[in-house]
């Protein structure tokens, strides 16, 4: 019998559809785009049109598709609501058409309702979001497989080594780079914070408001103030309104789940694509959230009007807002979705959480909270100031409390600064008694590094990408090894410098950030209808293809377009070494080459201060290297470490010497060698240095004698990940 076939990108939003709409309808997944980019070739027909070279990515999945769609009547293409998913419907429809009768159904959320609102109301596929896709999937396609292997010959000598440049990633770790150097030039410069302590019941601070920028300022300040009868100039109160923000789009919930949890932007967006697509809920799936990748703070009126019916029911009409409380969207929002919300605002997290995993009730209750926030009434705080004269200068004293907890209610609001501070009953004139100068010295402090999700919020403001790629730029900044995450903040690494700086000397328009803004608002109006695919392909590599040019020109005529030289010397003709890649790793070479073909290893953690092309980790490599017992013994000079086919070892620059590398622990065995480091076949190992009259050996690292048994060594167990003992007769420490 013939039945109808809904097909989804995901397993997960398959089941929870499947089991709502029961026997009458098939179900499928995709399991993501079926036709992409070959990626073994460019792929674009650059002198026809940019014509794009398909291929199907999972040849297994497609036919299946096929055979379980022949005997449909109409196929249902319920793929994300956004370009990807309409690029995916597009390609299916393609892929499967053979008389079917295809229809496109959005669902921005995924409950029964919604669903069978959707099946009732199917349309066609928007043309135009697929040609924004696809333009979007072309540039990204010509950037990455043209620019890419010039960076890669420029640094490495062949073009298939493992680098890469990408288009709108490029300019996230621009910003990232230009903040470090920041941090780096950065000359803190002293400020002094002067208050009065006045003895009265209770004792009060009223603190100058401003911060004293000069030594001699503090001078006269204290010269002003010395003798100055205290007056209280002014009292004055005032009301403080909390409000609630906008509700939830991208790139707001990526950075509160961020700052709240520590999540990063593809955690977030995992976990929220969960409670989008269904959780099993008392033994049926149920989507919890709107659709989430939205740039909108849109809601509909029947989920405005169900969270004042909650809040009315739940903690009284005083907590409900006047007026239904809407916002406007940025000038940029598409607005073609709802902003991010609970499905059912009376499905509570408390009701809930039996059925999440901790992530998920985090995220969820942080998205109801935000939400239902929105249609409260603002919370109510008091201040009262206190304006205090000393001849002519004026200090400051405040003190606030709450007088109606309104959004506060259900949001754990900030503490403002001056909440609870003591301050007695003052009236205007009033005579202080002599006050107690507090002066505290500062200093200005450097730009904060970027986290994820201020990163996040950065790219939001300049335009630089989409809901949907947010996650993306962050993620692949970090894989390609240009940033690292240290103590919750992004660091560039030296590569990241170097990739930086070869695309802002050739390719300079890929790192300004009005340029990729511009891009992104040219794919909006391809999906507006105001720009053809061709039309912006032609305009971006008009200008793009003559700086292809240039270096491969350069690189033809065997120059070397681009150096990173460094302030260390190559240690057999002084020259200065030029940093140089290979297999995955930076190294030292001499910048002679190939008159000098000295190379040195680079350790991944030196540091280094990178300064317009040239790096200076002189320093770093010899805090690294310089220890005694890594000195060559016949030259005395620092030996490297290096890598070869049997593991680490240490060679001397200068004569070619070789040694293991040391642990410093002494042999147990025989007392007289020392562990070092060996490599066998399952990896590395220790041994005794005096080997083969000694054939002592642990797995693991040493760090020790054992305080045990004081016969073995305690060593690390890499299988285990525990600290044993070699003494077999001794119990694992």
């Amino acid at each position: 019998m013939p039945v109808d076939v809904v097909i989804v990108e995901s397993p997960t939003k398959a089941r929870t559809l499947a089991a709502y709409l029961g026997p009458r309808f098939r179900v499928l997944s995709s399991r993501g785009h079926v036709r992409d980019l070959p990626e073994d070739e460019l792929g674009v027909d650059i002198h026809n049109g940019f014509a794009p070279k398909w291929v199907i990515r999972n040849r297994r999945v497609v036919a299946e598709l096929r055979e379980k769609t022949r005997d449909a009547k109409v196929v249902y293409l319920a793929t994300d609501p956004d370009r990807e998913g309409e690029a995916i419907a597009y390609d299916l429809m393609e892929l499967l058409q053979d008389g079917h009768r295809f229809a496109r159904i959005l669902l921005h959320e995924i409950t029964p309702e919604s669903v069978r609102a959707a099946l009732q109301n199917p349309g066609a596929i928007d043309l135009r979001k697929v040609e924004a896709q696809r333009a979007r999937r072309i540039l990204d396609r010509l950037v990455g497989y043209q620019v890419s292997p010039l960076l890669a010959q420029v640094l490495a000598g062949r073009r298939f080594e493992s680098l890469s440049a990408g288009r709108v990633q490029s300019v996230a770790l621009r910003f990232i780079c230009d903040r470090e150097l920041e941090i780096q030039d950065f000359v803190p410069q002293p400020y002094w914070e002067v208050a009065l302590r006045f003895p009265t019941e209770p004792p009060f601070l009223a603190r100058l408001p401003r911060r004293v920028e000069t030594g001699e300022e503090l001078e006269r300040l204290r010269a002003l103030l010395a003798g100055g009868e205290a007056v209280v100039a002014a009292v004055e109160e005032e009301r403080v309104l909390r409000r609630p923000s906008p509700p939830f789009i991208t790139s707001t919930l990526q950075q509160a789940a961020g700052t709240e949890f520590g999540f990063s932007p593809a955690r977030t967006m995992a976990i929220a694509q969960e409670l989008y697509e269904g959780v099993p809920i008392e033994g049926k799936p149920v989507g919890l959230i709107t659709y989430m990748r939205t740039d909108s703070v849109r809601v509909a009126e029947t989920a405005i009007a169900q969270a004042r019916e909650f809040i009315k029911k739940a903690f009284g009409k005083e907590y409900l807002s006047p007026r239904p409380r809407k916002f406007k969207n940025k000038t940029r929002a598409q607005d073609a979705h709802e902003a991010i919300r609970p499905t059912d605002v009376f499905r509570t997290p408390e009701s809930v959480a039996p059925y999440l995993t901790p992530d998920q009730l985090k995220l969820y209750d942080l998205i109801w909270r935000r939400f239902l926030a929105t249609q409260m009434a603002e919370g109510v705080w008091r201040r009262r100031k206190v304006v205090v004269r000393v001849g002519e200068l004026e200090f400051v004293a405040s003190t606030s409390w709450m007088e109606f907890p309104g959004v506060g209610r259900i949001l754990e609001l900030e503490k403002l600064p001056d909440e609870g501070a003591p301050l007695p009953d003052l009236a205007p004139g009033a005579r202080l008694p002599q006050p107690e100068l507090l002066v505290e010295e500062k200093q200005t402090e450097p730009p904060r590094r970027y986290t994820e999700a201020g990163l996040v919020k950065k790219l939001e403001q300049e335009g630089i990408g989409r809901p949907s790629t947010y996650a993306q730029i962050v993620s692949v900044i970090q894989e390609r090894g240009y940033v690292r995450r240290e103590n919750g903040s992004l660091r560039p690494t030296l590569l990241g410098f170097i990739v930086t700086d070869f695309l802002r000397r050739y390719f300079p328009e890929t790192v300004r950030e009005d340029f990729t803004a511009q891009m992104e608002a040219d794919l909006d109006r391809i999906q507006e209808g105001e720009l053809t695919r061709e039309e912006l392909l032609r305009t971006f590599y008009a200008w793009f293809s003559p700086k292809l040019r240039t270096v491969e020109e350069l690189l033809s005529q065997r120059q070397k377009p681009f150096q990173v030289l460094t302030d260390v010397a190559c240690p057999k003709c002084g020259a200065p070494m030029e940093v140089r890649f290979w297999e995955g790793k930076l190294y030292l070479a001499c910048s002679r080459y190939p008159a000098c073909r000295s190379t040195r290893d680079l350790p991944p953690d030196v540091p280094f201060r990178y300064r317009e092309g040239r790096v200076e980790l002189a320093e770093g490599l010899r805090q690294a290297e310089a220890a005694p017992e890594r000195r060559c013994p016949a030259c005395q000079v620092p030996m490297e470490v290096r890598r070869g086919r049997y593991g680490r070892y240490l060679r001397c620059p200068r004569c070619g010497a070789t040694a293991p590398i040391p642990t410093g622990v002494l042999c147990p065995a025989c007392g007289q060698g020392e562990l070092v480091e060996r490599f066998g076949k399952t990896g590395p190992f220790y041994a005794c240095s005096r080997y083969p009259e000694c054939t002592f050996r642990v797995p693991g690292k040493p760090l020790g004698p054992c305080p045990n048994c004081e016969k073995g060594v305690l060593f690390e167990d890499p299988r285990r990940r525990t600290l044993r003992c070699s003494n077999p007769a001794c119990a694992p420490g």
